[in-house]
């Protein structure tokens, strides 16, 4: 049983993490990236929870965004049936003029099926964030496993398949895209993730690409492309403010190569 003590310095260290987040938030504002009333819609990724947005949530609050974080299961429904609800909930929980999302892995698949028959008003502009825009290598080699059959139901199925990858439109909207290339070289022969390759993550249209090194499974918690999000949000690129952009590489147009900002955030 934990001691008063213990139990004291658990908390302090709780409280100190949530201020570190904010902090970060507080950077962002203070060098000019700092959002107007803008709400943000986040789309987590397949096997996992909005929990694992919840950094990123607190990072774009602490900039001044409002955000709201989509819940659903992929293991329960289709693609089709998810983007319908995504719908659904922009149109009753989105107060502001303005909106955008935000999505993860599969998230980006949702919300591009959800083009489909269109979103409310208001719409601005779509990051996505290390997304599978081609059918994914890990769903291909593992679609007919029992396991993954039924731990990722037919959204599972989807992604494996190039038919229903034909189906999905490209936004009509400004879209940014994230990619990591902390992978592995087990399943895979380029440069990738872990889950999804670094070629797979592009899509005709884009406004502009980012490419940074950290993995698929915790993209989203990286400082760094939290802050990158906010840039293309509020200027529809990924140019940093300087002081923002440490550790900037080499830059080539709209395609940017950027090294890890804190190894702590895979």
């Amino acid at each position: 049983m934990m001691s008063p003590a213990g139990k004291t310095l658990l908390v302090a260290a709780l409280l100190g993490a949530v201020a570190g987040a904010f902090s970060a938030g507080e950077e962002v504002s203070a060098q000019g990236v700092k959002a107007g009333s803008d709400t943000v819609v986040l789309l987590h990724g397949m096997g996992r929870t909005r929990a694992s947005m919840w950094l990123l949530e607190v990072r774009l609050r602490s900039a001044g965004y409002t955000v709201l974080n989509f819940p659903y299961s992929a293991k329960a429904t289709t693609v089709d049936a998810l983007s319908g609800d995504l719908r659904a909930f922009i149109a009753e929980k989105v107060e502001t003029p303005v909106y955008h999302l935000i999505g993860h892995s599969l998230g980006n698949i949702i919300l591009r099926d959800g083009f489909k028959k269109g979103y409310p008003p208001g719409l601005g502009r779509i990051v996505m964030l290390a997304p599978p825009n081609r059918p994914a290598e890990m769903a291909r080699a593992f679609k007919d496993n029992p396991i993954y059959r039924w731990f990722t139901g037919e959204s599972g199925q989807q992604l494996a398949s190039e038919a229903f990858y034909e189906t999905l439109p490209v936004p009509p909207v400004e879209f940014g895209i994230i990619a990591g290339d902390r992978g592995q070289r087990l399943t895979f022969r380029e440069p990738n993730d872990g889950v999804v390759t670094v070629e797979s993550t592009k899509l005709e249209g884009m406004k502009a690409w980012a490419l940074v090194h950290h993995a698929h499974t915790f993209i989203m918690n990286s400082r760094q492309v939290a802050l990158l999000c906010m840039q293309f949000l509020r200027h529809g690129n990924f140019d940093l403010p300087p002081g923002l952009a440490e550790n900037q590489g080499e830059m080539s147009g709209d395609s940017h190569r950027l090294t890890p900002d804190d190894p702590a955030d895979d």
